[in-house]
Protein backbone atom coordinates (compact mmCIF):
# COMPACT_ATOMS: atom_id res chain seq x y z
CA UNK A 1 0.00 0.00 0.00
CA UNK A 2 2.30 2.22 -1.09
CA UNK A 3 0.31 4.53 -3.79
CA UNK A 4 -2.65 5.92 -1.17
CA UNK A 5 -0.59 9.12 -0.82
CA UNK A 6 -0.98 9.76 -4.16
CA UNK A 7 -4.03 8.65 -5.34
CA UNK A 8 -5.25 10.66 -2.11
CA UNK A 9 -3.88 13.88 -3.24
CA UNK A 10 -5.24 13.30 -6.79
CA UNK A 11 -8.69 12.43 -5.48
CA UNK A 12 -8.74 15.05 -2.98
CA UNK A 13 -7.74 17.61 -5.69
CA UNK A 14 -10.30 16.30 -8.10
CA UNK A 15 -13.27 16.12 -5.28
CA UNK A 16 -12.88 19.66 -4.46
CA UNK A 17 -12.62 20.96 -7.72
CA UNK A 18 -15.67 19.07 -8.58
CA UNK A 19 -17.70 20.75 -5.36
CA UNK A 20 -16.69 23.95 -7.11
CA UNK A 21 -17.25 23.38 -10.49
CA UNK A 22 -20.91 21.57 -9.26
CA UNK A 23 -21.71 25.06 -7.35
CA UNK A 24 -20.92 26.89 -10.61
CA UNK A 25 -23.15 25.30 -12.71
CA UNK A 26 -26.15 24.68 -9.36
CA UNK A 27 -25.92 20.82 -9.25
CA UNK A 28 -25.63 18.62 -6.45
CA UNK A 29 -23.57 16.29 -7.96
CA UNK A 30 -24.58 13.49 -5.10
CA UNK A 31 -28.49 13.72 -5.08
CA UNK A 32 -29.82 10.83 -6.69
CA UNK A 33 -29.01 10.55 -10.60
CA UNK A 34 -27.15 13.27 -11.46
CA UNK A 35 -23.78 11.88 -11.93
CA UNK A 36 -25.09 9.67 -14.17
CA UNK A 37 -26.99 12.67 -16.13
CA UNK A 38 -23.96 14.94 -15.85
CA UNK A 39 -21.73 11.48 -17.43
CA UNK A 40 -24.37 10.92 -20.06
CA UNK A 41 -24.32 14.98 -21.33
CA UNK A 42 -27.85 15.44 -19.89
CA UNK A 43 -28.78 18.81 -22.01
CA UNK A 44 -30.94 19.91 -19.30
CA UNK A 45 -27.88 20.22 -16.98
CA UNK A 46 -25.91 21.69 -19.19
CA UNK A 47 -27.87 25.34 -19.27
CA UNK A 48 -25.70 28.19 -17.38
CA UNK A 49 -22.15 27.34 -17.09
CA UNK A 50 -21.68 25.32 -20.22
CA UNK A 51 -17.31 25.62 -19.83
CA UNK A 52 -17.68 24.21 -16.22
CA UNK A 53 -20.60 21.72 -16.64
CA UNK A 54 -17.78 20.11 -19.36
CA UNK A 55 -15.11 20.67 -17.21
CA UNK A 56 -16.91 18.55 -14.72
CA UNK A 57 -18.14 16.12 -16.69
CA UNK A 58 -14.29 15.36 -17.47
CA UNK A 59 -13.21 15.14 -14.11
CA UNK A 60 -16.15 13.08 -12.88
CA UNK A 61 -14.69 10.68 -15.68
CA UNK A 62 -11.25 11.26 -14.52
CA UNK A 63 -12.31 10.86 -11.03
CA UNK A 64 -13.76 7.33 -11.42
CA UNK A 65 -10.73 6.01 -13.41
CA UNK A 66 -8.18 7.28 -10.45
CA UNK A 67 -11.21 5.53 -7.99
CA UNK A 68 -10.77 2.44 -10.33
CA UNK A 69 -6.97 2.51 -9.77
CA UNK A 70 -6.82 2.86 -6.64
CA UNK A 71 -8.69 0.16 -5.70
CA UNK A 72 -6.67 -2.13 -8.10
CA UNK A 73 -3.59 -1.02 -6.49
CA UNK A 74 -4.78 -0.28 -2.85
CA UNK A 75 -7.80 -1.52 -2.82
CA UNK A 76 -11.02 -1.00 -1.75
CA UNK A 77 -11.24 -0.50 2.40
CA UNK A 78 -8.44 2.51 2.25
CA UNK A 79 -9.72 3.87 -0.73
CA UNK A 80 -13.90 3.51 0.36
CA UNK A 81 -11.97 5.29 3.73
CA UNK A 82 -10.48 8.54 1.75
CA UNK A 83 -13.84 9.45 -0.13
CA UNK A 84 -15.17 9.48 2.61
CA UNK A 85 -13.47 11.81 4.54
CA UNK A 86 -13.04 13.60 1.48
CA UNK A 87 -16.51 14.46 0.98
CA UNK A 88 -17.23 14.94 4.94
CA UNK A 89 -14.60 17.47 4.01
CA UNK A 90 -16.28 18.74 1.34
CA UNK A 91 -19.68 19.48 3.41
CA UNK A 92 -18.10 20.85 6.53
CA UNK A 93 -16.05 23.31 3.72
CA UNK A 94 -19.81 24.24 2.27
CA UNK A 95 -21.28 24.64 5.78
CA UNK A 96 -18.62 26.81 6.77
CA UNK A 97 -19.16 28.88 3.65
CA UNK A 98 -22.74 28.99 4.02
Amino acid sequence: MNGLPHFQQDLDDIIHELATLAALCGLRLRDPGVMDAVLHNDPRLRQGNEAAFDKMRGLLVLAFTTVEHAVESEGVGPTSAFILRALAEVDERRGLRG
